[in-house]
């Protein structure tokens, strides 16, 4: 069969899988690019502000262009690349096979990734549900005017993201974090004039872990719904927070010259494409001017085809590169602030250029293993190794808590090491415009007030690995309530009681 009919018989095959990889998403179109020289500026350059876009009409016009992405530029259109993705489709489906079967129980303390053994979650669950714990939170919520919902025992977003993943080597040799064990289940919080304990959160049931470290002393630890020690949380976002930590890394290394040098310097493939003219630090502050709608538009787009891709071997879908150099832009790079997943994702291409690596190699040597992680984690990648660098790390609670630890004390570790430059752990949550910062730093917002000086790694699903300067203390949490109203300001009011009792406890 001629390759071109063959490619236009696979493009009508798919027309339906187009429709519904088109289904809840919105966009734009605009294509205004910035030009830039390519010289790297010496200090940051002045832009000027601009009307931000209405967004009705760039989400309508991105319509499409998301249906671009699901068809035509969905399908190979380079008839080597075809007969290559053909001649090799046995292997490539026996990896498919393979990743599918080595998901389940790989971990003892996992059903797969993200997810508590099953026998422990179901145990967990029926006991909250027996003892009345969890229905008495859900009336007591219902009455405060809360959004809240008895969700599924599992993060099930989690479960249908079924993307292929590598290895972050952790130090088999790290020394344990110092303890200083205290029992926190008693300690009180206030939230929506009534008094809860710790014990209370928990019994929740939607949340699946947290833990507290004090003056750099690992405090307390408590799990639900079948998670342990060992189990590996699913970050979400949280992993743009541990992504941006690399980038300080590189450019305390010298691979990056400034952070006002254009991406398309180190990622020549950026050129002529929707992010010409974005600077590094346009993508640490999300401000590249590219439209991106995270949920439920282009993150679940974008899973969709690399997952196509992954499982057809190529045949249809996208790889996470080819995604990227497909987006759109709505806004002149520099002026508005934007969530992005994609200006994250484009630092994680960075940094793979940087050091001519894969991520997870990258993330083992210069963080995880220089600040004394004790556990593997695993980051989500496509069918070429790249990897999912803004929502696809999975760590252990522990090692979260201690990366969180690392940047209150400015990058150190416990033992005095320092992993990330003190100065980008400052710049990392400034969020003053005039003097270099950004809505959101370098993707860590922060909680409690700007000026409270707190700040946080923060994920859908309410994950959050959250500092406390004032206080001392590092907190973090894991969970599954994506569509509860009183998850974030809970959390913060649990985090500001429990770091009051732990500095009253040492003034004592």
């Amino acid at each position: 069969m001629d390759l071109l009919m063959w490619r236009n018989r696979l493009l009508a095959m798919f027309a339906v899988i187009v429709l519904a990889a088109c289904q809840g998403s919105s966009g734009s179109g605009a294509d205004d690019k910035d030009a830039t020289d390519g010289e790297t500026p010496e200090q940051p350059p002045v832009t000027e502000t601009s009307e931000p876009p209405n967004e009705g009409v760039i989400l309508a016009e991105e319509l499409r262009y998301m249906v671009e992405r699901s068809g035509m530029h969905s399908l190979p259109s380079d008839p080597d690349s075809i007969q290559a993705a053909l001649t090799t489709l046995p292997d490539g489906l026996g990896d498919v096979v393979a990743m599918h079967a080595g998901r389940y129980y790989k971990n003892p303390s996992e059903f797969v990734h993200g997810v508590g053994a099953l026998d422990d979650l179901l145990a967990d669950r029926a006991d909250l549900l027996l003892s009345g714990s969890q229905p008495t939170r859900l009336l007591e919520d219902t009455q405060d005017g809360e959004v809240s919902i008895i969700l599924l025992p599992v993060d099930a977003t989690t479960v249908i993201v079924i993307l292929p993943t590598e290895v972050v080597k952790a130090d088999p040799a790290a020394a344990d974090m110092p303890e200083a064990k205290i029992d926190l289940s008693q300690v009180t919080y206030e939230i929506n004039g009534r008094t809860r304990t710790v014990e209370d959160f928990m019994n929740s049931g939607s949340t699946n872990s947290i833990a507290f470290a004090h003056n750099g002393n690992f405090i307390y630890e408590a799990y639900q719904n079948g998670f342990d020690a060992q189990t590996r949380p699913h970050m979400w976002s949280v992993t743009k927070s541990v992504t941006t930590a690399l980038i300080g890394i590189a450019v305390e290394e010298g691979l990056v010259d400034s952070i006002y040098d254009p991406i398309k310097k180190y990622v020549p493939e950026a050129a002529e494409t929707v992010w010409e003219g974005v600077s590094i630090e346009d993508l640490l502050q999300m401000e590249s001017g590219t439209y991106w709608v995270d949920v439920p538009v282009h993150q679940p787009e974008q899973l969709v085809l690399m997952g196509a891709d992954y499982h057809s071997n190529g045949l249809y879908g996208m790889t996470r590169d080819e995604y990227l150099l497909k987006l759109t832009r709505v806004s002149p790079t520099g002026h508005h602030y934007r969530y992005n997943s994609g200006d994250c994702q484009m630092l994680a291409w960075l940094l793979e250029n940087l050091y001519n690596k894969q991520y997870a190699e990258i993330l083992s040597e210069k963080l995880w293993q220089p600040a004394g992680m004790q556990d593997d984690a695993l980051v989500m990648t496509d069918r070429l190794g790249n990897t999912f660098a803004s929502m696809g790390l999975m760590a252990t609670t522990r090692d979260m808590v201690r990366f969180g630890e690392l940047f209150r004390n400015g990058g150190r570790t416990v033992d005095g090491t320092q992993v990330v430059p003190e100065a980008w752990t400052e710049a990392s949550h400034n969020y003053d415009k005039a003097n270099g910062g950004g809505p959101r730093g370098y993707m860590w917002p922060h909680w409690g007030g700007e000026e409270s000086g707190n700040y946080t790694a923060a994920g859908y699903g309410h994950q959050r690995v959250g500092v406390a300067p004032s206080l001392n203390l590092v907190g973090v949490r894991f969970g599954n309530d994506p569509g509860e109203s009183m998850a974030p300001k809970e959390w913060e009011a649990m985090m500001n009681a429990v770091g009051t009792f732990l500095e009253e406890s040492v003034a004592q």
